[in-house]
């Protein structure tokens, strides 16, 4: 009786103790994940960080806090002291970032709630610094003593958080920090204030920001959040060389960096992160890295130097005067005067202080870069020109798996000429908010695509042959897929006026087709005549006619900032998503082409050169098309045969020819890239914040944990039948265990 007693008692404590020890297995990795011990300050690293580094050096760091891009909004604020004055009112009113109520000078309210652009801006220190900026206006210590309580608040709240409350351990955020932090220390460090007690606070901070993006457990090494985790590690370095594993953490970023160059940009360049806008953002960020060598007294690396040379000039290429950027993958239509700021590098590898560029250099008429998978041509004004009216180019191929920013565009182009765009993408839309999926998949561009196409669906595009030539250049782009679909898409531009698109699909049998143009914001779009139809800017004496023909008959529609289905629509600034007109082609997926052309003219001249007439084409192959453009005083034709486009253009000799040329073998070259980034993504895998499914098997196993209580107490009588489904719990415990954990979270 004794010993089944005994047994009864050990059943009864384990059925209980097994749920607990699964809660336990599901909550254990995700708060192992984040676990940190807070590094030690002692007294004497706290004093001589009062006089290491000089004040000049903490100054120029302190300036480059934009380049981290989350708090650049703060930076941006004409009129800091203003945004500064209501900040202390608990009021956020800064253009780029929502307008909130806070609480001054901290509450976790402000830091778990809100739309994902504040909660990154918050995590990035913008408001401690937003006071910074009123202070070093100022000098009065009412913003100054806000940032020091905000600081406190915050190192307070993550010092004693076992979970990532919204973007406290965001990776991007934490490297915002550094050089906010750097900036607060430049100026307290000196102040009347200064209190030893919270000097100490404020760099444990510091070295737990620094540690965190040590830990390997953290790094993101596939984007450009990785390097600026490695130049936070560098900023604080230079900023704290009294502070633990300074040295240590110096080491370990530059050889972060070095596998990070392996892959992030090409030798041409060009950053692949599949966006304009964040080549202009890693731009930057390569020339900290320089910066930073050259403070640290470590030379760089040849080949990084010659990469960011090139990334400089790749940059001027796709800018337009104001400093606009073709808005392929996530890049914001918006004016940039300045441009990125940049760095001088001498010949022995030596760099300035970073600062906007006097001028940038006039683009090249042609760019192909077949590895990073861009074109861009130009047609720029002057004697040389075939006409006073500009024109940007840009088409893109790019699709590195893994790496950031990816839209499925690949084949798609832009068009700005004379002022306008006439050609776009939807560009950089707002995170979490509705049509964000779609803004990144095919309809978010004029990419030939199957409907109902993933986003990210298996597939590869290369390039077959390019030409250019003072009067033409062209493209021949092919995309294919596992499922047998194929998409071939040659552009043609015919300097100065003359767009050309030939598409041709197959391989899928009973599917179906898309293309979706879209115009640029304020450019009317409508139907004036079968084929035909008018791009009409609302100033200006420019127009442009689109010309389509086609087998068979397509199916076409308009669509105007809709959301389904998705299209119509153009980021224009800061997230603003913009309606514009769209016009959405459907062809049978198995075997059909369509040619398009877009015909610029000036209405102020006396006579229109692209009469709104149909055009005539004729299409038997890749290889083997022709199509005729009415134009005054005479038509055009153009025609592929074999490799050479033959147009009859209004020259003295009456013909032009264009040979095209295949592009050499960039196997090797492309293959480098991805085993970079393979073997990368290998030493530093990334975890899956799974914490929402863990909180839901947690409340599944304490509901499951109660009622097998009620029914065991009260429901099976005592005695063995209870002693065995006790038992026999702990056993269906162990598997409910093991398959949440193995195959649940997996």
């Amino acid at each position: 009786m004794k010993s089944g007693s005994q047994g009864f008692s050990l059943a009864t404590l384990l059925s209980w103790l097994a749920p607990v020890a699964v809660m336990v297995a599901l909550w254990y990795p995700h708060v192992a994940q984040y676990y940190l011990s807070t590094p030690h300050v002692t007294p004497e690293a706290v004093q001589a960080a009062r006089q290491a580094p000089d004040d000049a050096l903490l100054r120029e760091l302190a300036g480059l806090a934009p380049n981290f891009m989350l708090a650049k909004a703060v930076y941006d604020v004409p009129d800091p002291v203003r945004a500064a004055d209501r900040l202390l009112q608990g009021v956020v009113e800064v253009k780029g970032l929502p307008t909130r109520s806070v609480t001054i000078p901290f509450s976790t309210r402000d830091v778990v709630e809100g739309p994902t652009d504040w909660q990154l801006a918050i995590g990035a220190f913008s408001l401690p610094a937003l006071l910074l900026r009123a202070y070093d206006q100022t000098r009065d210590d009412r913003y100054l003593l806000a940032a020091r309580d905000m600081l406190l608040g915050w190192a307070s709240f993550e010092r004693t958080s076992w979970l990532p409350h919204g973007f406290l351990w965001n990776d991007h955020a934490v490297a915002a920090r550094m050089p906010v932090l750097g900036h607060f220390w430049l100026v307290y460090r000196h102040h009347p204030s200064y209190d030893p007690a919270v000097a100490a606070q404020i760099l444990q901070l510091i070295a737990r920001t620094a540690a965190f993006l040590a830990d390997a457990r953290q790094f993101t090494v596939a984007s450009n959040h990785g390097v600026m985790e490695n130049l936070g590690l560098w900023h604080y370095s230079l900023a704290f060389p009294t502070l633990p594993d300074q040295e240590r953490f110096r080491r370990l970023a530059r050889e972060r960096l070095r596998e990070q160059f392996g892959f992030y940009v090409t030798d041409e360049g060009v950053i692949l992160e599949h966006s304009f806008g964040y080549q202009r953002d890693g731009l930057e960020l390569l020339g900290m890295a320089l910066r930073y060598c050259t403070l640290m007294g470590d030379p760089a690396p040849p080949d990084w130097i010659a990469k960011y040379r090139r990334a400089v000039t790749f940059y001027a290429q796709l800018r337009l005067p104001d400093g606009e950027l073709p808005n392929i993958g996530d890049t914001p239509t918006i004016p940039d005067v300045a441009g990125p700021v940049i760095t001088e590098v001498s010949p022995s590898g030596r760099t300035e202080p970073l600062a906007p560029p006097s001028s940038w250099p006039s683009p090249a008429p042609s760019t192909v870069d077949p590895v990073g998978g861009y074109a861009l041509w130009w047609n720029l004004p002057g004697p040389a020109a075939a006409s006073g009216i500009p024109s940007r180019t840009a088409v893109t191929w790019s699709y590195f798996p893994g790496h950031a920013h990816k839209h499925a565009d690949e084949m798609s182009w832009v068009l700005w000429a004379g002022g306008h765009n006439w050609l776009t993408s939807v560009g950089y839309w707002k995170t979490d908010s509705p049509g964000d999926r779609e803004a990144s998949s095919w309809a978010g561009s004029n990419a030939p695509h199957l409907a109902g196409e993933p986003t990210k669906s298996v597939r590869s595009t290369r390039l077959l042959a390019s030409a250019h030539s003072d009067r033409m250049a062209m493209l021949d782009l092919e995309r294919s897929s596992p499922g047998g679909y194929s998409a071939r898409r040659q552009i043609l531009h015919v300097k100065p006026d003359l767009w050309i698109v030939v598409d041709h699909v197959s391989g899928r049998p009973g599917g179906v087709n898309q293309v979706q143009w879209s115009t640029g914001k304020d450019i009317e779009l409508r139907s004036i005549g079968a084929g035909l139809y008018r791009l009409q800017p609302a100033t200006g004496s420019l127009s442009m006619i689109l010309g389509l023909a086609s087998s068979p008959a397509p199916s076409m529609r308009r669509l105007r900032g809709s959301l389904d289905p998705f299209g119509g629509w153009q980021v224009v600034g800061h997230w603003m998503a913009t309606p514009v007109d769209a016009l959405v082609l459907e062809q049978p997926s198995d075997d059909s082409w369509s040619i398009t052309t877009w015909c610029l003219q000036d209405e102020s001249k006396t006579a229109a050169s692209c009469p709104p007439r149909p055009i005539s084409a004729r299409y038997t192959r890749g290889d083997d098309w022709s199509v005729t453009v009415p134009r005054v005083p005479a038509s055009i034709t153009l025609g592929w045969k074999g490799d050479v486009v033959a147009a009859d253009l209004p020259t003295p000799s009456g013909g032009y020819r264009l040979a095209l040329e295949p592009p050499p073998d960039l196997t090797s070259r492309r293959a480098a890239i991805l085993t970079a980034y393979e073997q990368a993504a290998g030493r530093y895998p990334r975890f899956r914040d799974l914490g929402a499914y863990r909180l839901r098997a947690i409340y599944a196993v304490g509901i499951v944990m109660v009622l097998q209580g009620l029914v065991l107490g009260l429901v099976v009588p005592a005695g063995k039948p209870r002693w065995v489904l006790r038992w026999l719990s702990v056993v269906a415990w162990l598997g409910v265990g093991l398959w949440l954990t193995q195959v649940y979270l997996r």
